[in-house]
This record gives C-alpha cells, structure tokens and sequence, in this order.
C-alpha cells in the first residue's frame, strides 16, 4: 500500500484577540504562551485523531495515525512552516520555542498547526474532499551562522580539555549546527567570541564528539533529550520614564524581571520627572511604577494587558 505525507489542514485557527488579557492564548487543541523572551506553542497530537475520527468513524486507533512532524504555520512566518517544526515532549504533546524577536508585531494572530504523517489512501482521499487536509513540504531549515568576530559582545570559554583535539559551539543562534563554530585554544581552555543580538540562548560544547553543557554556567535547561542545555541571556540597556510627578519623594519601578520587587529599582529625579536604565533581554515585559507608594502604569505606554487576577500592567515588548 502506498504511502506518502500529508498535513491537517485547520485542527485549529486562531484569532489571537484576547491575547493581551493575559500571558496565555488557548483552544481546545493546542494554544501559545509567553515565557520570559519566548512565545512557547503546545498541541496536544490527540486532538488530530479526535478531526479524524469525526471525518470517518472507520478511523479508530490514535495508533494509527502514524504521525511524524507537526509544525506551527501563521501570518507571523508569512505561512510558511520552515524553521518551524515542534519537538515531541510527551506521549501526545509537542512543542516549540521562539524568541519574541521572531515575531513582527503583538499578539494578534492567526495561525494553525500543520501535521505530517504516514496513512492509507482511501483516508486521505476522504479528508481531502472534507476540505481537512492540505499538502507541505517536511522543511530544512538553512539559518545563517553567526560569524565569530574578536570583537563579539559574548564570549564562550570552556576550561581544560588540553587533550582534545576539537572543541565546537553549537546552540539555538545557529540551529545547533555540529560543524560550524570551531573554538580555538587559548589560556588553558577554548574560547570564542561572538556578537548576538539581545535575548535568550541555549548552546552546548562537542569535544571531540562527545556533546555537554557548560560546567561553568549554573542556568541550564533541560531539553527533549533529558540532558541540560546551557542558557544564555543577552541584555541591552533600556531607559524608563516617567514624566512630571515633580512633587513625589520617591519612585520605584517594578516588574516581573524583577520579581516585581517593590524597593530595589528606585529611580532618580531629571529635570522632567523620573528615570532609571535596566538591563533587559527581548521579550515581553510588564512593569509599574509606585509613587509614594501608589502603583501606577506608564502613562506615557498605550500598551497594557489585565492578568487574571484584574491588575493592569504596563507592557513592553523588547525585540
């Protein structure tokens, strides 16, 4: 019996409008979410058996369903699914991170979930004709090297490993290629250097094949493989304001990249009001002001959202 690939047309369209009401946009199939400088995307693979068996109770098993690929396809990547394949991290689940510098505006999205699979003909035919299925290539993603410069704003070092013959860096900036970055030897290690834009990475070393995290990073992050990534957060400095407020004694600013402590960032006078710098990696950030006590938003910021809990917030989306 023939068998070929195919991808469910629309398990699930959404139209992100209540997006900025809270940190997570969800249906009944899969749904997206910040966290930290990524917008994370889950689909639980039961809800394409549950399409299928709706289009033709002959369909039984989830077993069947022989699925290989799912990838995540929207306006934000011009519909297109390169570069955005999921990772299986469960039985049924799949998921995949992108940094919120991928993304070209807010959250206002359409998008759906693109899934690739082995089954018999007479199904697909059937599908096919119900408008549920639609045809993509499995992609190949080529994402460009980082080119390391002496002059690179990040410097990966490993010490040790004197007996090695090759030490390689390899992480999410570069699609975690196995040949590209070659460290080279210095002051009883390997070191090299390289510039990337502010946000947050994960890499590893392979010494001489053998593939490990940085002993020397204490942030890891574990990945599908059940071993550690290490992370890796660039910053830049950004610049809050708030104007007038001429008579208070003190202001503070406050947000969930500081745990919204309520004492440590306290900003200083200028001669229009208040203002304070952080170092902040892209993503989304929501923050305060307290004046004298009182919790403000930024007057000066039109973006807020509403948690759950009916607090508003200031946002602002780094890239």
């Amino acid at each position: 019996m023939k068998l070929h690939y195919i991808t469910g047309m629309l398990l699930m369209l959404m139209v992100a409008q209540g997006a900025a009401q809270s940190d997570t946009a969800r249906s009944k199939y899969g749904h997206y979410y910040f966290e930290g400088e990524e917008v994370v995307f889950e689909f639980d693979v039961r809800a394409y058996a549950s399409a299928l068996r709706n289009a033709d109770s002959t369909l039984a098993d989830f077993a069947d369903l022989s699925v290989l690929e799912i990838a995540v396809s929207g306006d934000f990547n011009n519909w297109s699914v390169d570069g955005w394949k999921m990772q299986k991290v469960g039985p049924f689940l799949y998921r995949l991170r992108k940094p919120v510098l991928d993304f070209k505006d807010a959250p206002n999205w359409q998008f759906k979930f693109l899934v690739s699979r082995i089954q018999q003909i007479a199904a697909d035919s059937m599908l096919k004709k119900k408008g549920m299925l639609g045809w993509y290539d499995i992609p190949n993603p080529n994402v460009p090297v980082p080119v390391p410069v002496d002059t690179g704003n990040v410097l990966f070092r490993l010490d040790g490993y004197p007996e090695n013959k090759q030490v390689i860096l390899t992480g999410t900036f570069n699609n975690w290629d196995e040949n590209a970055l070659q460290m080279k030897r210095n002051n009883g290690g390997w070191e090299l250097r390289l510039m990337l834009s502010p946000g947050v990475y994960e890499y590893k070393f392979i010494a001489d094949g053998t593939w490990m995290h940085d002993p020397a990073n204490p942030e890891k992050r574990r990945n599908q493989y059940s071993t550690l990534n290490s992370v890796l957060r660039v910053t830049r400095p950004v610049r809050f304001e708030l104007n007038g407020f001429n008579d208070a004694r003190t202001v503070i600013l406050s947000g969930n990249f500081n745990n919204w402590n309520t004492t440590a960032l306290k900003m200083r006078r200028t001669e229009i009001g208040w203002a304070t710098e952080v170092p902040l990696t892209s993503g989304k950030h929501l923050y305060k002001f307290i004046v004298d006590g009182n919790w403000i938003t930024d007057p000066a910021n039109p973006r807020m959202e509403t948690t759950r809990e009916g607090h508003t917030n200031s946002v602002l989306l780094l890239r």
